[in-house]
């Protein structure tokens, strides 16, 4: 089946595979075997997870009732190589099932190559600070490309990487369980290096493939408005969290300087070497100066959007969607909102936070930022980082008492009848406050 489907705005929903796959012996369930995360907080162990590497079938069937024409999801590398160089026959067979099953319902699929997660071997043979994990990134990609990309318009090479460079290399929440923000800039080279020879890899066999990254975007604000240091510290944080790595795209440089923290400058080649950008939001927040050389500053929910907050304590923001749409205007490139939702039990706030979210998509495309889909994070209450399965973010609730039964939240009922109406009605996204 050649690649197909990219050309319409896409409305979607995202998963990652170790999320809802579960049975995946991977980095991070070494990490749990070895009592790095708390118990109480993280659950102790992600099993079964969702169930959804044996229920696939099934739940395709849910998206397919769920209207959406794309789906934004993973492939589990620690599944496809357990082995350095020996890759698995088997899990590839299933993954290109998946991909023909979404083509048939006429669903398009966008593939994340690297969520999070890597084989146990990774860290102790090839981590991102080193030059040898560029190449081992190739050569999954190049088995990836060669299996089942011909049949993939769209394809995420790594998802939010800094977000797992920090928690990696910063906080030591996840492996390799780091704290060196020298060694976080040389892996993030790095992993903009391996994203090059992946796009490089990928467009080799299949040129009409298309091929981003999906960053994770925060609007920063300062805690005390009055406050000359805060006002001075905002817009260095948000230039390395959010702007630092579209910026190398642009000026084939990563470079960025806190004073007396951080400073790290060198070329690297990116110009030309994305196709898209993803846009990963989810909250607002607050940020504080305070007299510690260790750790500078502080970053602090605050609810002042007036929106309320998520049941992880996120606040709540709407407004910083069509922000990150104007702050990424001068890529030229398209974007995509891969992944915006909310935790939260009561899922009327579910209901409130998509429609106003989706509000400010329309106010983006009205805006004529060059916004091409949106995929709701996420499909099924899933297995959350660092919070276990207490977090529920899915528009398909998920009941781990009953083997993972599935039943539609009223939030999936309503992003169902909105794709309705602007797929049945031909309306962009900006129709949406009209009608």
């Amino acid at each position: 089946m050649k690649n197909t489907g990219s050309d319409r705005f896409l409305w979607g929903v995202g998963t990652s595979a170790f999320q809802i796959e579960g049975q995946i012996d991977n980095d991070i369930t070494q990490w749990e075997r070895q009592g790095r995360f708390r118990r109480g907080v993280f659950d102790p162990t992600v099993g079964d997870a969702t169930d959804h590497w044996r229920r696939w079938e099934g739940d395709f069937k849910l998206l397919k009732r769920l209207g959406v024409n794309s789906y934004r999801f993973s492939i589990e590398w620690a599944r496809l190589e357990p082995e350095p160089g020996r890759f698995d026959e088997t899990a590839f067979d299933q993954y290109s099932r998946m991909i023909d099953r979404l083509l048939e319902y006429d669903i398009t699929p966008m593939l994340t190559l690297h969520h999070f997660t890597h084989p146990t071997w990774f860290h102790g043979s090839c981590p991102w600070h080193k030059p040898e994990s560029i190449d081992a990134f190739r050569r999954f990609v190049a088995n990836v490309s060669a299996r089942l990309l011909d049949r993939v318009p769209l394809v995420v090479t790594i998802n939010e990487p800094l977000v797992w460079l920090l928690a990696g290399y910063a906080d030591a929440k996840f492996p390799p369980g780091l704290k060196d923000l020298n060694l976080l800039m040389q892996a993030l080279y790095n992993m903009l290096e391996a994203h090059r020879e992946a796009y490089d890899v990928i467009k080799a066999s299949h040129p009409s493939t298309r091929i981003g990254i999906a960053h994770n975007f925060i609007v920063f604000k300062r805690a005390r408005l009055n406050h000359f240091i805060d006002r001075h510290l905002k817009p260095l944080i948000h230039r390395f969290y959010n702007m630092m790595i579209p910026e190398a795209f642009e000026q084939d440089r990563l470079q960025y300087t806190f004073p007396l923290v951080l400073s790290f400058d060198r070329a690297i080649k990116l110009r030309d070497k994305i196709d898209f950008w993803g846009i990963n939001f989810y909250y607002r927040l607050h940020v504080r100066f305070r007299f510690n050389l260790e750790r500078p500053f502080e970053m602090l929910f605050i609810p002042r959007s007036g929106e309320g907050t998520s049941d992880l304590g996120w606040e709540i923001y709407p407004k910083g969607l069509r922000k990150v749409c104007k702050w990424l205007k001068f890529t030229g490139k398209p974007l995509y909102v891969t992944e915006n939702g909310i935790a939260a039990e009561d899922d009327s706030l579910r209901v409130d936070f998509i429609k106003k979210h989706l509000a400010m998509l329309a106010k983006a495309v009205d805006d004529g930022y060059p916004v091409h889909g949106y995929y709701h994070w996420s499909f099924l209450d899933n297995y959350e980082w660092l919070e276990g399965t207490r977090a529920r973010f899915g528009l398909y609730h998920t009941d781990y008492s009953n083997d993972c039964a599935r039943s539609l939240k009223p939030s999936g009922s309503l992003y169902r009848e909105y794709i309705k109406e602007r797929l049945s009605s031909g309306q962009n996204p900006s129709q949406f406050t009209k009608s």
